[in-house]
């Protein structure tokens, strides 16, 4: 199967790079011919922007043929402007070098300002994380957002396995995650950031607390949302690894353009791995068979992971126009979709399953209309619209019953691992969702800008087991959720760029309908309807002190609302909880960036501190039941705290770079009577299984023309640090039977090697180096040490 899929791959380039396009491309060096990172090229009387990676090279695509004037411009360079004329069908390719000098052309830097640096100076509290350097790695997203500050990527296993988002201590579903600006909810897990290969983003755009109207969504913590490549030019690019537990990742993203502007996308990707990785500790053991004494397994003598393989296949393909009178971008999309993966265990590593099942199928159908100028000047208009028909089946329909030896030590004669209804079971869920967006903004006169978005969305959830009795199917009668969200903003930019500002109101609206099957002395069923309407709204500004100094804040009364998962549960492993309450939440954000300081000739230290409160009201958390095999979502009504984190980066002439971030959490139970107005004895713990001390450290090493001309050598070593916390609440229980998650510092390095083409890069990666025991989540553990190799082959660009 893997190398079919290769060699699909390897057809596709051929057909995708059949014709070429105008560009223009170099390196940027200075008068010792070594590499500047961050320079700003821009092409005058154009849109067209980019700046050098850290090895100083860039890349200007889609140009139509004819003589420009490109500027090559960064703070403590000489700025240099070039004549250059480009032929039709020709690559240009200009190498430059830029003198030292501490006038800086103001004019020229903020009109060549970085899409990255545009963001960053609107107010919000974000991090932009660029994934160029990345690609050639064999990291998954998830593992590259953990290294954030503020950020705390919880996963319950290895590849394919649930995860849990922390940002700013505020976590689970109050974390919304986008793509290019649509809601991610809707396309299944498999085209989840968990799954995603790095090599189909560009960027990261990391919002905490505050989320601007543009992201239309009732985001309560914080939202994440990934860019996609916006180049129209004709590209391919795919790439290969493999390496530890049997993990194959193929991935492969290109383009083909017309003159017409007819435009078509394909971007596809197929992983695997078998998970088999070494567990041991709380609750991997068995029952010695003449004894009956329970046997622990150790570091030493671990047990290995059996029924935990993952599969997944996507395929994207869009259809459309682009750079047209009527549309810059005009697309139909189809999405399709097939996940199948092995379920070890429940929420805790104390139950293992050795044939569960879950499989999942996904068809999304979708288009989207963008258009800048539409009408009249200034008028920019983005619409996407997208129907989705998700299939989740468990396959529970065994006999068996396993320990962590893999054995059978049992016979169920019923039937069924987890025990659903007391029986085999073949659960299959169906969700049918629509879901529409609208974003609009005009410029207004004295550098105003108004915007407007609005999006709906709505769910309908059925169930099916034909092994089970009508009674005891979730979701046997259609269960419906809709909600929807309208947000007006206005921004400006004033004293001469210093000061950007964006205020901006919000309404969030909720409807569902629970259906409850009541035994009494006949079947009842009671429906549930729900209604919400909650406004709220907030503003964002920085100012630009000096050219090193940047204040900024961020204030927000945001609503969260219930998702289906939530309120409907998934009829498996999470229960209903049809009184569930929105979250709601204060939040606030205070913050400076400070540099870059130099430290000698191109060195720099860049800082940036960001202090915050949060003030949630019915924060929605897990809660593990049944033995801690069953959960359900419940609101734990009042929840308060502070924090601050700190980002430190040391630049050394753009070879070597060292990192270091930390967040400190202190949210805790603010809920000082229960519902009967009795003393609440949790008031004031800190929020349980939540880690509130975290750090991450790195070292990045470059080293240009390393062999071969051309060439590039990188090298990183990379930490990361979680304090001990508890998992329950810290009040309940004596000192000596208080389940802990211990600390833990794991370190990855990796090496990757780009050849003078610039076309193929090699890449070997190796995660957890130390083989530490590492868990977070309900104490589910996760993989030791991996080793991965990469190949990434990027055929046009």
């Amino acid at each position: 199967m893997i190398n079919k899929y290769i060699a699909t791959v390897f057809i596709c380039i051929a057909f995708i790079t059949n014709t070429s396009a105008q560009k223009i491309k170099g390196r940027v060096t200075d008068n010792k011919q070594q590499s500047i990172f961050g320079i700003t090229i821009l092409l005058k009387g154009t849109n067209t922007v980019t700046s050098t990676d850290s090895e100083g090279f860039y890349s200007l695509s889609n140009i139509a043929p004819g003589t420009y004037n490109i500027v090559f411009s960064g703070i403590g360079y000489t700025t240099k402007t070039q004549s250059i004329n480009l032929a039709h069908g020709k690559e240009l390719i200009l190498n430059v070098d830029l003198e030292e000098s501490v006038a800086i052309m103001d004019e020229v830097v903020v009109k060549g300002r970085t899409q990255e640096e545009k963001i960053e100076e609107k107010g919000f509290n974000v991090d932009v994380i660029q994934t160029q350097k990345l690609k050639s790695q064999s990291l998954d997203l998830n593992k590259v957002l953990d290294r954030s500050p503020g950020i705390r990527v919880r996963k319950t296993g290895g590849m394919g396995s649930e995860y849990e988002y922390s940002v700013d201590g505020m976590s689970g579903n109050a974390i919304r995650f986008f793509i290019d600006g649509i809601p991610m909810d809707y396309f299944g897990s498999s085209y989840s950031i968990n799954n995603l290969p790095i090599a189909l983003i560009d960027r990261v755009d990391i919002y905490k607390g505050v989320v601007p109207v543009e992201l239309g969504s009732d985001a309560l913590g914080g939202a994440i949302n990934l860019v996609t490549n916006k180049n129209v030019s004709n590209f391919a690019s795919a790439s290969y690894s493999f390496g530890s537990f049997n993990t194959h990742q193929a991935a492969l993203h290109g383009q083909w353009r017309a003159k017409s502007g007819f435009t078509t996308r394909l971007s596809t990707f197929y992983t695997y791995s078998d998970n088999n990785y070494k567990v041991w500790g709380d609750g991997v053991f068995y029952g010695e068979e003449n004894t009956a004494r329970t046997i622990y397994f150790t570091k030493d003598n671990p047990a290995e992971r059996f029924n935990d393989d993952f599969r997944t296949a996507t395929a994207k393909m869009d259809i459309g126009f682009v750079q047209k009178k009527w549309a810059d971008q005009f697309f139909i999309t189809m999405l399709v979709s097939d996940q199948k993966k092995g379920v070890q265990t429940g929420q805790t590593m104390g139950h293992v399953y050795g044939e569960l099942r879950n499989n999942e199928r996904v068809l999304m159908p979708s288009v989207v209309y963008q258009k800048k100028d539409l009408i009249t000047e200034g008028l920019d208009v983005n619409v996407f619209a997208g129907y989705s028909d998700i299939k989740a089946t468990t396959i529970d329909t065994t006999t068996n019953r396993y320990d962590w030896r893999g054995k059978i030590i049992g016979y169920n004669p019923s039937g069924g691992e987890i025990g659903r209804g007391g029986s085999k079971s073949l659960y299959t869920l169906k969700d049918k969702s629509v879901v529409s967006r609208a974003n609009i903004s005009y410029e207004l006169p004295s550098n105003f800008k108004i915007g407007f978005n609005f999006l709906y969305s709505s769910t309908e959830r059925t169930g099916d087991d034909p092994f089970a009795e009508d009674y005891e199917i979730p979701f046997l009668m259609p269960q419906k959720i809709a909600s929807h969200f309208a947000g007006i903003s206005l921004e400006t930019v004033k004293f001469d760029d210093k000061l950007h500002a964006n205020v901006f109101l919000k309404r969030f609206g909720f409807d569902s309908s629970i259906n409850e099957l009541v035994y009494t002395t006949e079947d009842e069923t009671i429906v549930h309807k729900n209604n919400v309407a909650n406004w709220g709204g907030g503003f964002a500004a920085s100012y630009v002190i000096s050219s090193k100094f940047l204040i900024k804040s961020s204030v927000e009364q945001a609503t969260r609302l219930p998702n289906a998962t939530e309120a409907l549960g998934n009829g498996v492993t999470i229960t209903s909880n049809p009184f569930i309450r929105p979250e709601q939440s204060f939040n606030v954000n205070i913050g400076t960036v400070l540099g870059k300081y130099k430290i000698g000739s191109h060195q720099g230290v860049k800082v940036a501190l960001n202090a915050f409160y949060r003030n949630v009201t019915d924060i929605l958390q897990l809660n593990v039941q049944g033995g801690q095999e069953i959960g359900a979502f419940e609101n734990i009504r009042k929840i308060a705290g502070v924090g601050a984190e700190m980002d430190i980066v040391y630049d050394l002439n753009q070879k070597f770079k060292m990192n270091l971030n930390g967040t400190y959490l202190n949210y805790k139970n603010n809920q000082k009577t229960d519902e009967n107005g009795r003393d609440n004895i949790l008031y004031g713990d800190r929020l349980r299984n939540t880690p509130y001390i975290m750090a991450n450290a790195g070292i990045e090493y470059n080293v240009p023309n390393f062999i071969q001309r051309n060439s590039a050598l990188f090298a990183y070593v990379q930490s990361g640090y979680v304090h001990e916390f508890f998992l329950g609440w810290p009040s309940l229980g004596s000192a000596a039977n208080k389940n802990v998650v211990p600390s833990q510092l794991t370190f990855d390095a990796g090496v990757g090697y780009t050849f003078p083409s610039r076309n193929l890069v090699l890449a070997l990666d190796v995660s957890n180096i130390f083989n530490e025991q590492v868990y977070d989540n309900f104490l589910l553990q996760k993989p030791g040490r991996a080793i991965f190799l990469k190949i990434n082959y990027q055929i046009t660009q």
